[in-house]
């Protein structure tokens, strides 16, 4: 939304003077849009944070399930998995944790690209992990878009909510500000003939 009395440096301030009723309306609502804005990106990190904890349980489930899978199968066949391929799925689990920790979620680097390639190690555990691979991907193309949607709003990053006063008017609430008591506070204020406001 594009507003004719809220700018930039009036967001930056965090508060607003009002002198007329179409200003105060309009900081009314940015002061409704802020509101939402703000609630809407910590839904998404939120989300995010969420995901962040059940992906790691989701590996462990599947991993959980995938190994007595394959144990099942070596006690039939009187097969076993050498110590090397077992060092190197748990190598590649820590490689993981490690990217994934560092660049995703406390460098926040988190583009489709970048969560897909932090996540891509643990592939090698072993390769039905690539679902959550792949759900990564999604997951960093939908955080982008709804990210990218917030940023064309006003008082992006923070949506603080903006103070209203009404030092020069005689009201006493915004509710009560009306021209002709802001004319008869420049009346008082400032000594002049009161043409300029006819």
């Amino acid at each position: 939304m594009n507003y004719r009395y809220i700018t930039q440096d009036i967001i930056d301030a965090g508060s607003v003077n009002i002198t007329s009723p179409a200003m105060y309306e309009e900081a009314r609502e940015y002061n409704i849009d802020a509101h939402r804005n703000y609630v809407r990106r910590s839904c998404i990190h939120i989300g995010m944070g969420i995901w962040f904890i059940a992906q790691n349980v989701l590996i462990f489930l599947m991993l959980f399930i995938l190994i007595g899978n394959i144990s099942i199968k070596q006690a039939d066949t009187g097969t076993s998995t050498s110590s090397a391929m077992i060092w190197l799925g748990v190598a590649s689990l820590i490689a993981y944790v490690v990217f994934y920790g560092y660049f995703v979620v406390i460098r926040k680097k988190r583009t489709p690209l970048m969560m897909v390639a932090c996540s891509a190690p643990m592939m090698i555990a072993h390769p039905a992990l690539g679902i959550l691979v792949l759900a990564n991907g999604v997951i960093g193309y939908l955080y982008n878009k709804a990210e990218k949607d917030l940023e064309t709003k006003p008082g992006y990053p923070d949506f603080t909510q903006l103070a209203i006063t009404t030092i020069d008017s005689e009201a006493n609430t915004v509710e009560e500000l009306t021209f002709e008591n802001i004319r008869e506070r420049a009346v008082n204020t400032h000594r002049h003939d009161g043409s300029f406001l006819k």
